[in-house]
């Protein structure tokens, strides 16, 4: 009803964009109210989007907001909680995809969690463990230029009854130089990806999958990564009680397992090849993978 003399009120409604995902028992929702933001959120976990929320563990809002000093202002909360704040939206998404992948770890205690990268061919499965920095994400994009299919880059879940290979599928999260890099190895491709900032970050899908439609998901081949310019190329095999100490150092969560993640990692090896790969260039650790 209109009242004469009093001036009416619209009610402009903000819209919502909600992006709601399942990666395997942990539900989690992304929302704000900017379609930027949310644009870039649809990068983070591709493949594990849901048409449906399902009963979310935990929800992630992003804010942006106008500061007389700082400028623009970016805000994370968590379940309403603020979290994080910053001006660089690079750092925004960072934290984001750490936040998230964090707290999907801590969820999904069902699955022993290895420090790896993993990729598939012929329905042969093979297992690149590794410290930080040694080339894991950098391989793992080369072999699936070379007929390989990607799991993961960075973490890999491992179902302890079975010990089958269970995929971590998310973006790779690129950084600064190594876009430029990649890109012209024609390791990724600037048309399949998306940029957070100018050139500082880069996400790109290789298209994982969090489904295997194959019967046996256990390694074929576990490959422990060394990289630095000072090596010289080699492959060479390692006893299976060496690499189960090495894939002990590379575990997330052994301290939930305890002596239960030994026996994990013991029956992981026991049909599975096992290499240490030292390696200089990525041409040459792909020619050494591939003739395993």
């Amino acid at each position: 009803m209109y009242y004469p003399g009093i001036r009416p009120f619209y009610c402009i409604p903000i819209v919502m964009y909600q992006l709601h995902y399942k990666l395997h028992s942990h539900w989690f929702s992304i929302q704000t109210g900017n379609k930027k933001l949310a644009d870039l959120c649809s990068q983070l976990y591709p493949s594990s989007r849901s048409k449906h929320l399902g009963s979310a563990h935990i929800v992630y809002s992003l804010n942006m907001r106008n500061d007389n000093v700082a400028g623009v202002v970016y805000e994370i909360l968590v379940d309403g909680k603020n979290k994080y704040q910053t001006n660089i939206k690079s750092e925004l998404f960072s934290t984001l995809e750490w936040m998230v992948t964090c707290n999907a770890l801590s969820h999904l205690q069902e699955f022993f969690q290895l420090h790896a990268g993993a990729v598939i061919k012929k329905g042969k499965i093979i297992l690149l463990p590794a410290n930080h920095g040694q080339g894991k994400t950098t391989l793992t994009l080369s072999l699936t230029r070379n007929n390989y299919r990607c799991l993961s880059d960075d973490i890999v879940l491992i179902e302890p009854e079975t010990t089958r290979i269970i995929p971590f599928p998310r973006s790779f999260l690129i950084k600064d130089k190594s876009i430029k890099k990649m890109a012209e190895s024609h390791l990724i491709d600037k048309k399949s990806g998306y940029y957070c900032k100018s050139d500082d970050i880069f996400y790109y899908n290789p298209y994982c999958t969090n489904k295997l439609h194959i019967k046996d998901t256990k390694p074929h081949t576990i490959i422990e990564l060394k990289h630095s310019r000072r090596f010289k190329n080699e492959l060479r095999p390692v006893s299976k009680s060496q690499m189960c100490i090495k894939l002990l150092r590379q575990s997330f969560n052994i301290h939930n397992y305890k002596r239960s993640g030994v026996t994990i990692l013991t029956n992981l090896v026991r049909n599975s090849k096992c290499y240490s790969l030292k390696t200089n260039n990525i041409t040459d650790a792909v020619r050494l993978v591939s003739q395993i």
